[in-house]
């Protein structure tokens, strides 16, 4: 992918950041897909994009340490393919299973 998401500064900003245990505006900057800043939600300085979480929680991905992949095997039950399609749709911001 290319683009001001990949090659240059870009920020999520929103309403409702999770930070250190509570939600607060805030801007999280990212440069070369690495979160390089948590700023003031209206610290917008060298940002070449800037996408608008608005209110959604804006959070950091979460791991599913629980989940009962079973491929191969019972398959019938849940497989990698209907796990991860599980994940995906739930969008609620499970990123590692």
């Amino acid at each position: 992918m290319t683009g001001a998401a990949t090659d240059g500064r870009w920020v999520l900003r929103g309403n409702r950041v999770l930070i250190d245990g509570a939600l607060r505006p805030a801007a999280v900057h990212v440069l070369g897909g690495k979160i390089v800043a948590i700023t003031a939600k209206e610290d917008l300085r060298n940002v070449d994009r800037v996408v608008e979480a608005g209110d959604r929680v804006v959070g950091p991905g979460i791991v599913d340490a629980h989940v009962h992949i079973n491929e191969p095997g019972r398959t019938e039950w849940e497989g990698f393919a209907t796990a991860t399609e599980a994940a995906l749709h739930a969008l609620s911001g499970v990123t590692t299973l």
